[in-house]
């Protein structure tokens, strides 16, 4: 049920602000309450491309989920209280006749300034629901170079905190709730004519989970008869048929950083054979739009000369000014990487940083952001598939590569999002975002039964094969776990162990 309260906050939320005494905790309290249950939250208009600044009135009450992209700019200061009392702040103003020798210094307070951006990746079927008509036309993002995707649509918008704004960090994916209006950003404020950007001043915002729609480990729906449907589909629908290979990518694709210390860190995966792009279609292979179907966050990041040499894959400031790169993705995200537009030419000094970059972000789940005087590594959670059209993959060390087989003949490995992907049912596709979700976040162990198990039946097998390595035990164990996760398992078993070696045997056996 909808409190009235809704209607009044949803229609003036100044007058709501300026019954309030203007401590921030309290603020957030009072408008937390108002919008508590679900019903209510989804009344508040979505700020979206669908639904961008311009559409919006100003000093309208809005939601915006989106990416902290930039978190460097000044704290700002404020008038927390304004003549008789009221309520200053979130944009309201300040009285006309104030002056610097009157202003009651106890009352000025700061606010966190970021800069936050559309979620880089977010899958359609997680967009925040209006019941507003869509209208983009219009809208062109301020600041694009704080956009990880050079030149893609998206909103961009200064963000204004004025409780508990310390507790986020760059690439958090934050649910802001506030009132909307245009101000300058702060480096423009010594200007003549300052350029006015889209300015949300929040009233209080909510983290999002890395699986954007809440999940739970194992999924009620989750089968192995559900899971091989899903293989299946992945292959026929991205893979030319072949299966081992969508498994493979099932399996790297619900991998996350498990633990940093030990650093337990997602699998690496290359489709070698992968074909290249011919002619006139489009470079986003067909994988990235199946895994758009079921995973919330999916990215493709082109590997060409053109998006090694002249883009930036990482962060990086200038001019006090903190730009955006290919690889600054929330945690959570699956990035497919392209080698297929390589063309003969020379890789020159960014385009070797940017390769260390993904390297990097590969090895040891992090990304330097890069300032004129420092450089600082922060944490990545990115699941990574390489499509390589060699052997292997031209520029990266990868945990696992897999030969492509395809079984369909003529197979279109590149097409558009609306033609050529068979989309399963609405309650068939619901339940493989269950099973994948729930798998993001699961957690498997295992018994000591087992691990005995496991190292007996190791070490018997390098007796008898040469070249096996304390390296490949690990490795076995990564897709073990990853394997007892799609299976929706709360321990790697016995079973699981031999479903791993017999994937992996199969793997090498494609290798040669």
């Amino acid at each position: 049920m909808v409190s009235a309260l809704v209607p009044d906050a949803l229609a003036d939320p100044d007058a709501v602000l300026q019954d309030l005494d203007g401590v921030p905790a309290r603020v957030t309290d009072h408008f937390k309450s108002i919008f508590a249950s679900d019903d209510a939250f989804n009344e508040i208009p979505p700020l979206t491309l669908d639904h961008p600044p311009e559409v919006h009135k100003d000093r309208s009450l809005v939601r915006f989920r989106a990416m902290i992209q930039d978190t460097s700019p000044s704290p700002e200061i404020y008038l927390a209280k304004r003549s008789g009392g009221r309520c200053g702040g979130w944009g309201l103003g300040d009285d006309a006749t104030t002056q610097a020798d009157n202003i009651d210094y106890a009352n000025l307070k700061e606010c966190t300034v970021f800069w936050a951006v559309s979620v880089p990746g977010e899958s359609p079927w997680t967009a925040p629901v209006a019941d507003l008509p869509p209208n983009r036309a219009t809208h062109r993002p301020p600041h694009p170079h704080k956009y990880p995707v050079p030149g893609a649509p998206h909103v961009g918008v200064q963000v204004k905190i004025y409780d508990a704004g310390d507790s986020l960090r760059s690439t958090d994916v934050v649910t802001f709730v506030g009132i909307l209006t245009s101000e300058p950003i702060q480096a423009d404020l010594e200007l003549a004519t300052p350029s006015l950007v889209p300015t949300l001043h929040v009233l209080f915002f909510q983290p999002v989970p890395p699986t954007i729609v809440p999940r739970v480990y194992p999924s009620p729906s989750a089968t192995p008869e559900l899971r091989d449907e899903l293989i299946t589909w992945i292959a026929d629908e991205a893979l030319a048929g072949d299966r081992d290979a969508a498994e493979w990518v099932l399996l790297c694709a619900i991998a996350r950083v498990q633990s940093r210390t030990p650093p337990i860190l997602p699998l690496t995966l290359t489709l070698s054979h992968f074909p290249s792009p011919g002619a006139g279609q489009t470079t986003i292979p067909a994988l990235t739009h199946v895994l758009a179907q079921i995973f919330p966050l999916v990215s493709t990041l082109p590997i060409s000369l053109h998006t090694l040499n002249d883009t930036s894959f990482a962060p990086e400031s200038k001019n006090e000014d903190l730009h955006s790169g290919w690889l600054q993705l929330p945690a959570g995200s699956v990035c497919v990487v392209t080698e297929g537009g390589v063309t003969e030419g020379g890789v020159f000094e960014r385009g070797l940083a940017n390769l260390r970059a993904v390297q990097e972000a590969m090895n040891a789940q992090t990304l330097e952001y890069v300032f004129p005087f420092s450089r600082f590594a922060f944490e990545t959670d990115i699941a990574f598939v390489v499509l390589s059209e060699g052997r292997k993959s031209t520029f990266f060390q990868i945990n696992a590569n897999v030969p492509l087989r395809p079984t369909t003949p003529d197979f279109e490995f590149y097409k558009s999002a609306d033609s050529g992907v068979r989309i399963p049912g609405r309650e068939k596709l619901e339940a493989f975002r269950a099973l994948v979700g729930g798998a993001k976040i699961g957690s498997v162990s295992i018994g000591e039964t087992t691990a005995e198990f496991i190292q007996d039946d190791f070490v018997n097998e390098r007796k008898a094969a040469q070249g096996l390595t304390s390296d490949d035990l690990i490795h076995r164990m990564m897709v073990a776990r990853l394997l007892a996760l799609s299976l929706q398992e709360k321990e790697i078993t016995v079973e699981v162990w031999e479903k791993t070696k017999a994937l992996e045997g199969r793997r090498k056996a494609r290798l040669g």
